[in-house]
């Protein structure tokens, strides 16, 4: 009888690289197109990643492109950048570069352009093992957007005992696993049982890794199975333990526990902060705050920034002045919350007593007897703000 000798290999696992994300949000389009040109570099740092822990194979688990129809020039720059990774690049469809009818994986630019610049990308868009020399590879892509049945339900058929029995067994998946589908924090699609992954089933007990894509943070969700996540993040967490800008080592052999190991890729940081500003000298601790996150940093952050609080017409202004000045410097500044007006009794007075602008004086005497009232609305907070601009404006 011939025993065939267990084969050790290390996969990257990778997924969501999204090419061509068009950052919506963003409102500056120079700052949109430097977000864009970032996820194009993260290709090299990946394989960077790639050849520092000798990996045989790298994989993308789906949404290697943004849309099912890339531009050209992102076609071209996707198979220039696969070209550096010094080894074979294996290739699902996710939802959205799913392998329908008209995609990108049909087309003949993408063939052409892969024959050129990437020889070692193969794209994985139909569902049936594939053998490599040191590895066995189940795809399980998706061939339309939003998919009623599972995915890797196509496993539960396969006749195993025709696979090499010492050949490592990789399942590369993209969608949701029950109890937590990607799309549930994800603002872009809705959530819903579409492209949902069981991972309760039999086919399982046969496979040694199941390499996910479609939740853009790192996790795992079953002893066997694991989201790589984006390789460079897209978005604030949403909670303390969520990481991504990551790929990941695995070190497989066949009926052994994957050993996975996370390697940090992301280039752009996505920050998220609440901060309480309970009076104008908290502002220091707010700069001083923001200034080591950002470390001296210039178009290479995004700040989610949620304030609550109050600060009198001056603090105002200050906040003002250091919101502007890391607006330039951001790619993004997110504000959300409202920070109120205290109103300072001086300031008020120095208002009211303009005996050159009368109409001032009795402006400014109309909301301190608002103000005497309770009104602290955020129309009485800006109305205060604007007279002070005004009128600083006019003795300037």
């Amino acid at each position: 009888m011939v025993f065939e000798v267990p084969t050790a290999i290390t996969v990257l696992h990778t997924a969501d690289w999204q090419i061509g994300k068009p950052y919506g949000r963003v409102s500056d389009p120079d700052k949109r197109s430097r977000l864009r040109q970032v996820r194009l570099e993260a290709i090299d740092r990946i394989a960077a990643a790639a050849a520092a822990c000798e990996a045989a194979v790298v994989v993308v688990a789906g949404d290697l492109f943004d849309a099912p129809t890339p531009s050209p020039s992102d076609v071209s720059a996707v198979c220039a950048a696969i070209g550096r990774i010094g080894c074979p690049t294996l290739v699902i469809p996710g939802n959205h570069d799913h392998g329908g009818p008209g995609s990108i994986w049909q087309s003949p630019l993408l063939a052409s352009e892969r024959q050129r610049r990437a020889p070692q990308l193969t794209v994985l868009d139909q569902r049936q093992p594939l053998e490599l020399e040191q590895l066995v590879v189940l795809p399980c892509g998706l061939q339309q957007r939003h998919e009623s049945s599972d995915p890797c339900g196509w496993l539960n058929q396969l006749d195993w005992s025709r696979l090499p029995t010492g050949k490592p067994r990789l399942v590369l998946a993209h969608g949701g696993v029950s109890g937590f589908a990607g799309s549930d924090l994800d603002d872009e699609h809705p959530s819903g049982p579409a492209n949902l992954i069981n991972l309760k089933a039999p086919w399982l007990e046969q496979v040694d890794y199941l390499a996910l894509g479609d939740w853009h943070g790192c996790k795992q969700v079953h002893p066997k199975a694991w989201y790589s996540g984006t390789p460079e993040a897209d978005r604030f967490p949403r909670s303390a333990d969520y990481r991504s800008g990551q790929v990941l080592a695995v070190a497989l052999q066949r009926g052994a526990p994957a050993q996975v190991t996370p390697h940090v890729c992301g280039d752009v940081g996505w920050h998220p902060l609440q901060v309480a500003l309970n009076g104008d000298a908290d502002l220091k601790a707010l700069e001083h705050q923001v200034e080591t996150l950002l470390a001296g940093r210039v178009g290479a952050d995004l700040l989610l920034l949620e304030l609550s609080g109050q600060l009198s017409i001056e603090g105002q202004q200050s906040l003002d002045g250091l919101l502007q000045r890391w607006e330039a410097q951001l790619l993004r500044l997110k504000r959300r919350g409202q920070v109120g007006l205290r109103a300072d009794a001086a300031e008020l007075q120095a208002l009211a007593d303009q005996s050159d602008a009368p109409l001032v004086a009795a402006v400014v005497r109309n909301l301190q007897q608002q103000l005497g009232a309770g009104d602290c609305s955020g129309t009485l907070a800006q109305a205060l703000l604007e007279l002070h601009r005004s009128v600083a404006d006019a003795c300037a």
